[in-house]
């Protein structure tokens, strides 16, 4: 028994090609053949971790230290040399990539896209998209493009590219909101978009303005039309009258970066403040002048209360305070891997409350801060504080209307970290009112999910335009609920109310519970998808900006566009 035991412990050994340790590290010892699984594991960890990840240049492959490295890591491994890597190695991985994402993308039953234009150091502008899904009830993003762009920066090269990746990955039909910064050729690309077979669902408009992400001001140029032409460039800062609409319940297809709203609120602020800036200016020549003179450094040490005197600190103390919860709801919304669209309106909300509990306070020496900062927030995020019937000004930003898209409110509502604690600190009876606006919101949205989900499924198109959730406005826009029956409507808020007299606060809840809550579950997987902000495409601009070094000028399109993709 030992013997046919021992035979077959050898066959096997000889069946997976092992070796003798002898051999392995016996200098002299032939190397791997292409096909085999170690020489192919240590190629591809070169690639995945050394040159992608880490952003190694592609070169160190043909280095002679490198070499020597690899030898000592196993003698049998032949390198790969700089030509194979970017013609043969890279090509195919990003084929391989593609073809992935293509399945991904065919799982998903709906998509959110971030997009943006970034310049490298030499001046190179690409154009990048990343997919955000619902896989497995997991948050995931993909990066879909990273696309160098010649010329100027045109709205019809961003909307070419765009419709490129769009019909690569077929999303032609699930896109729920595209996620943009508020750049003149990114609303001159997207503010108007039309989705192939949705154009009848669209009342399409132009003369809106657009704001300049370089320096965060408002053009007076018109967004549509010859728009197509914009290019960035510098804007006057000033805001427009509009006849502002009444409630409103129009959806948008593109909506503005969260986070660059909320940042040119602080800036609003800082720049109003004289008193504060002025102490700001005395802490910035401190710290200049402790990096210029080891012996002021050591003074500045050893002395707590230099320069700034007791009002000083005072008023240092206040300006962070203020701003306190600017910072910690840009660090929340900038997440991936939880929902962030959801947190727009409670931010909002609350920093706007918190703002006003401040200026009542009578201690408070910034007031004038205060003052912009409360005036700016309600012009900015206009379109979504008067749905809870709060004073706004007839002055208003441009971008401050797509704020008013029912989407802030219903994907709050369908986040069970907030449910409808959000709305606490609102007058009891403005509370009801707007209760019952999300009510009617959220039975408007079901109805056109379903509806779209039966458009998709081959039902009459005829019986189905107003179930599509990509358009700027619809004239009718309670027409889809008029096609659910009132049985049908009960049912569906049924399923709300015992959804929000749950206890459980667990961020999965409705995925956890899908089986309890199938209506709410659906939603979820559609409007939960969006993010808030273009911060995950601003991401990939960061890293790329440590890929493309100034010692790395030679790094070619083709293979700046295989690593990052």
């Amino acid at each position: 028994m030992f013997g046919e035991w021992k035979n077959k412990s050898d066959q096997s050994v000889k069946d997976k090609n092992q070796w003798k340790i002898d051999n392995m590290f016996r200098p002299d010892s032939e190397k791997y053949s292409t096909g085999n699984k170690r020489q192919q594991q240590l190629t591809n960890s070169i690639i995945q971790n050394l040159i992608i990840s880490m952003g190694l240049p592609m070169s160190i492959v043909d280095h002679v230290s490198f070499k020597k490295f690899m030898n000592d890591v196993d003698p049998k491994y032949k390198c790969i040399n700089h030509r194979n890597l970017t013609r043969s190695y890279l090509p195919i991985l990003q084929k391989k990539c593609v073809v992935k994402l293509q399945e991904i993308c065919a799982q998903s039953s709906y998509a959110s896209l971030t997009l943006d234009v970034w310049s490298d150091r030499r001046m190179r502008s690409y154009f990048g998209i990343i997919l955000h899904v619902i896989i497995n009830d997991e948050y995931r993003s993909f990066l879909l493009s990273f696309e160098q762009l010649e010329g100027n920066h045109a709205g019809d090269k961003l909307a070419a590219e765009f419709d490129r990746v769009i019909q690569l990955y077929n999303l032609n039909n699930k896109i729920v909101r595209l996620i943009t910064g508020n750049t003149n050729n990114n609303l001159a690309a997207f503010d108007n978009i039309v989705l192939p077979g949705f154009e009848d669902d669209f009342d399409v408009t132009t003369g809106d303005q657009s704001e300049s992400d370089s320096n965060d001001e408002l053009s007076d140029e018109n967004a549509g039309g010859n728009a197509q032409q914009l290019h960035a460039c510098e804007v006057d800062d000033s805001v427009y009258q509009a006849t502002l609409k009444p409630t409103t319940e129009e959806e948008f297809l593109r909506l503005p970066c969260f986070c660059h709203s909320l940042q040119l609120v602080v800036n609003d602020g800082i720049k109003s403040s004289g008193q504060a800036l002025s102490c700001l200016k005395k802490v910035a020549s401190l710290a200049k002048f402790a990096h210029t003179s080891t012996l002021f450094a050591e003074r500045l040490e050893k002395k707590n209360d230099l320069i700034l005197n007791s009002r000083d600190r005072n008023i240092l103390e206040e300006f962070v305070s203020l701003f306190e919860l600017f910072n910690e709801a840009t660090v929340l919304i900038r997440g991936e891997s939880y929902a962030t669209v959801s947190l727009v309106a409670p931010i909002v909300l609350g920093i706007l409350f918190d703002l006003e509990h401040e200026l009542n306070s009578s201690t408070l020496i910034l007031v004038s801060l205060c003052k912009t900062l409360i005036s700016s927030l309600k012009a900015r995020f206009s379109g979504l504080l008067r749905q809870f019937e709060i004073d706004v000004p007839n002055s208003s930003y441009c971008t401050s209307e797509r704020f008013s898209d029912a989407i802030f409110i219903i994907s709050s509502l369908l986040d069970p970290r907030f449910k409808l604690l959000w709305l606490d600190n609102l007058d009891t009876v403005v509370k009801v009112r707007v209760l019952e606006k999300i009510r009617i919101a959220f039975v408007r949205f079901f109805s056109k999910l379903t509806f779209y989900t039966a458009h998709n499924a081959g039902a009459d198109t005829s019986n189905a335009t107003e179930s599509t959730d990509v358009f700027v406005g619809t004239k009718d826009n309670d027409s889809s609920t008029k096609r659910i029956t009132s049985d049908d409507k009960s049912e569906i808020l049924m399923e709300l109310d015992a959804y929000l007299c749950e206890e459980s606060r667990e961020e999965d809840l409705l995925f956890s519970k899908k089986h309890i809550y199938p209506r709410l579950y659906q939603l979820a997987l559609k409007y939960l998808t969006v993010p808030a902000t273009s911060a995950p495409i601003r991401r990939v601009f960061s890293q790329s900006g440590f890929l493309m070094r100034p010692h790395r000028a030679s790094l070619t399109e083709k293979n700046v566009d295989n690593t990052i993709n």
